[in-house]
Formats: structure tokens, C-alpha cells, sequence
């Protein structure tokens, strides 16, 4: 039976949350599927904990809401049940999980041993912890979230009405935006900016901008926001060598920001989901205050990100790949799915393991199926046949890219040491080394005596020194094949 989406909830856990104040959040739900359908949409709500339904579709009902295992299995049920072109994640993560992915560069100077995820429900590939399993998305998905631990469902009810009011705007509007970078990545903030639309006139860096931006700056419908960012914490920060001030806070967005703004923060648990109640301001994250404050979409991590200061590459390459596909007029699920396919396709046929943690930790906030930006066109491109495309995509990329595994560490050569020693990585250096396996690059096929078949090596080495409270990372990424080095690869903490 198809349906254009399905809205997947856990009607135990909201209960649990809200008591007697459930009948409001049931009652937005079917208020958005309503408004689906005077949109051209055929929706259908499923709470995975509802036997009797999951049991009409074949599918075994979720038992433990917060199993992250029974979860998968059963959107994975539902999607090829009903092969919607939509998944819409209705609740936060003590609503429906995140998936816990294994964090490849677990380490003194990454401390997160696992990086909580929606990347697997966009994938047809069965449940697992190892990240390198979910190099394929093909599903569009986004998540409408709750508050974590909220009470209240004003929160969910806010949200759900923006998404109902939600109508494509001019392209022109969302050309007009907030840049804010830290002081010291400026050069990667400026192409990043360059690329997504055509100029570097609107970025902002901290120090000395912010955090307590104009009006007329907030209103602007397209936020790119390259800072630091802190786990649960209501603030992004700015640096410039030692001193990393506050750039951007939540508390000062109340009534500010445009309805309809997207957003693209390639900070440091820039899109986490946190209970307000558990921060001594008792503001939410600087995301979810974006969703109240009617952004109708944001893109960001989960846990610590990366990317260069120079150039670009990881956090930068996501984010702006999202915002590219925004402003051409795809739907916000969209143009994340093809964000992720995108940054594969073109790190790829070799992924790094920050690759791999950047596709895992970046993720989508928001109705999936809204369309922020209308961009007419003349030619016919019916949704049913770019989901197509879509899915081909997702098997290509399975096909084509071989991912990597850790081994133990060998003797170095006189050019990695040299390499190595160049950057001169502050504080002490942990080093991991991986090797790609899987993956057959066509262009290689044929080509294995030339050593182009050969499994490319990482050597990965990082290091880092605090700043009071501040934790700078630097990283160097040494790609060799069969002895001969083939690049190097700078990242920093985000």
C-alpha cells in the first residue's frame, strides 16, 4: 500500500511524558496529516508500539521503546510496507532513538565513543552499530522533535503549526543570509559562503561579532553558522587563538527569527537535542530554539565535528550541500538525502574515518516533505521518479565505496615521519591507522597491476591542548597506497 509518507511516533513514550496532556500531541499529528493531505500528500501515522497496526502490516510491534534495534527493524517495516517518499520521525530521542553508531576515531582527543544517529533509518541496510554498514542512504528522512524530557506540549504543538502554515517562499528571501564563522576558519567560511550563494558579503566573525545580532540580521531566512559548539550547552562560540567567546546563544533569538528560516550549523553538537530543565539558563538548545523561533528546518551534529580551517572538506562540504539543494528548490528531506549522497560520491571511492563519523553525526530537523524555497521549472520531474533515482544512488554508492577498518599501527616510512613532524600537532599525538576494504571504483577495474586496487591506507594522528574550558583538536590525515603517499588532509575540532 503506498503512501507519499509516513509520520512514525511511540504513543507509550508520549504518554509517558505527557500523561493526560497526550490528547494534544495525538491531535497534532492528525492535524498534520490533514494538512498533508490538502498539500497532495497521502500520509499515514504509525506509532511502533501499537501491536494490533504493526500486526495488520506484518511487522512486530516496538516493546521497548528506548531498544534502538526493535526500532530500526520496524521503520524498516513500515517503509517497505507503505514505500514512502517521506519518513517523519514525530518525537525526540526518548520518543524514537537515535541509532548508537560506533565513533572509528574513539580516542583522549574524541570523546565520543558513540555518535547518536538517524542516518540507518535512511537506509534499507539491517541494524547495526558499525557505521560503515550505512554508506548507501537512500530513504528521505527528518525529525520532527519534542523537548527531551518535556512536560509540555506547546513545544510540539509550535512546531507542528509552522509545518502546517509552512508555504514555499521566494528564492530571493533565502538568498538573503546570516553567515557567522569563527575568526580563525574564515577562509573555509568565505568559499563555503562563495558556493552556497555566490558571495562572502553577509559573513560575520567572532570575535568580535555577536551574539547579539540585529534584527534585520536575524531575519534573514538562511542561517550558515561555522562555529564552536558545546554539549549541552545553549551557545555556539567564536575563536581567535586562546579566546573563544560566546557568538551565538538561544536566549536571544525569542521572537527574531523569520518564519520559514533553514539552517546549517557545522558546529559541534550543533543540531543536539537536550532537557532545558537540566541547564543552569534553562534555554534549549540553540536548535530547538531555531524550530520554536519557526525555522522550519535545521541541519547539524549530534557530537564533535570536523573540518579544516582552510579549504573545505567534512562539516563544510554537508552543510552546504544542504543549503545548495534548499535553494534549488528541493524539499528540506531532500536536499539532505542528497547532501549525504553527494558528500559520498565526491569523498569517495576511499572514505576517511572523520568521513565516516561526519556522514553519521549530521542529520535533519524538521518536516521532511516541506518545500522552503519555490524555484519554477519547466520541465515535469515527478517526486515518485527522483525517489527512484535516489534509491539507484544509494545501491551505487554501496558498490562504489570502500570504507575503513582499523589495524594495528606499522613502522612508519621517512616520509610519513617527515610529514608527520611538518605539522607539528601540539600536546601529545595519538595515532590510529585504518585500511579501506569493499568498494570497486569502476574506473579501477582492470587496473589492479597498476596498483590501483590496491587498499588505500589512513594514517590518522591527533592532538590537542585546552584553552580553559576549550578543547582545540588539531588532526592530520596521511592517505598512502602501496607505499607511495597520496595526500594529507587537515581537520580541526569544530
Amino acid at each position: 500500500m503506498k503512501k507519499d509518507k509516513i509520520i512514525v511516533s511511540n504513543r507509550k513514550a508520549l504518554e509517558l511524558k505527557y500523561g493526560a496532556k497526550l490528547p494534544s500531541i495525538l491531535q497534532d499529528l492528525e492535524d498534520l496529516k490533514a494538512a498533508d493531505k490538502a498539500r497532495g500528500l497521502s500520509s499515514v501515522i504509525v506509532f511502533l508500539d501499537d501491536t494490533r497496526a504493526m500486526k495488520s502490516y506484518k511487522i512486530t510491534a516496538v516493546k521497548n521503546a528506548e531498544d534502538a534495534r526493535q526500532n530500526k527493524r520496524a521503520i524498516d517495516g513500515l517503509y517497505k510496507h507503505f514505500q514512502p517518499d517521506y519518513i517523519l520521525i514525530a518525537g525526540a530521542q526518548d520518543v524514537i532513538p537515535f541509532q548508537p553508531l560506533k565513533n572509528l576515531i574513539h580516542s583522549p582527543d574524541d570523546e565520543d565513543a558513540i555518535v547518536p544517529s538517524d542516518l540507518p533509518y535512511a537506509s534499507d541496510k539491517p541494524w547495526s552499530e558499525d557505521p560503515v554498514k550505512f554508506v548507501s542512504p537512500s530513504r528521505v528522512v527528518g525529525r520532527l522533535p519534542d523537548l527531551p524530557g518535556g512536560k509540555d506540549p506547546k513545544y510540539f504543538h509550535s512546531l507542528v503549526r509552522d509545518a502546517i502554515a509552512s508555504k514555499p517562499g521566494n528564492q530571493k528571501d533565502y538568498l538573503n543570509y546570516l553567515g557567522i564563522s569563527v575568526y580563525d576558519w574564515r577562509l573555509s567560511t568565505q568559499q563555503s559562503l562563495q558556493n552556497i550563494f555566490g558571495n562572502a558579503d553577509q559573513l560575520h566573525l567572532s570575535p568580535t561579532k555577536g551574539p547579539r545580532w540585529t534584527p534585520t540580521q536575524l531575519k534573514a531566512k538562511t542561517h550558515f553558522i561555522n562555529c564552536h559548539g558545546a554539549l549541552e550547552d545553549g551557545n555556539y562560540y567564536g575563536q581567535k587563538g586562546g579566546n573563544y567567546p560566546i557568538s551565538h546563544t538561544s536566549g536571544w533569538l525569542e521572537k527574531k527569527i523569520a518564519k520559514g528560516t533553514i539552517v546549517a550549523a557545522e558546529c559541534c553538537y550543533g543540531a543536539q537535542l537536550y532537557d532545558p530543565a537540566i541547564t543552569d539558563s534553562g534555554y534549549p538548545s540553540l536548535a530547538s530554539q531555531y524550530l520554536l523561533q519557526h525555522a522550519v528546518a535545521v541541519a547539524g551534529s549530534t557530537t564533535i565535528a570536523y573540518g579544516p580551517t582552510e579549504g573545505q572538506g567534512l562539516a563544510d562540504l554537508i552543510t552546504q550541500y544542504f543549503l545548495i539543494n534548499v535553494l534549488r528548490g528541493a524539499s528540506t528531506g531532500r536536499a539532505f538525502l542528497e547532501a549525504r549522497q553527494r558528500f559520498l560520491d565526491e569523498m569517495g571511492p576511499t572514505l576517511d574515518p572523520y568521513e565516516i563519523k561526519t556522514l553519521s553525526q549530521f542529520y535533519l530537523l524538521g518536516d521532511p516533505s516541506l518545500v522552503p524555497v519555490n524555484v519554477p521549472t519547466k520541465s515535469r520531474d515527478v517526486r515518485e521518479n527522483r525517489r527512484e533515482g535516489l534509491q539507484a544512488k544509494g545501491l551505487m554508492l554501496a558498490q562504489f565505496l570502500a570504507v575503513p577498518k582499523q589495524v594495528p599501527a606499522a613502522t612508519e616510512s621517512a616520509n610519513l615521519k617527515a610529514i608527520v613532524k611538518s605539522h607539528k600537532l601540539p600536546g601529545k599525538m595519538t595515532k590510529k591507522v585504518f585500511v579501506t576494504e569493499g568498494g570497486h571504483a569502476p574506473l579501477a577495474r582492470g587496473l589492479h597491476a597498476k596498483g590501483m586496487g590496491t587498499p588505500v591506507k589512513f594514517h590518522v594522528y591527533s592532538a590537542s591542548k585546552f584553552h580553559g574550558k576549550f578543547k582545540e583538536t588539531n588532526v592530520l590525515v596521511v592517505k598512502e597506497r602501496a607505499g607511495q603517499i597520496l595526500g594529507e588532509r587537515t581537520y580541526v575540532r569544530r
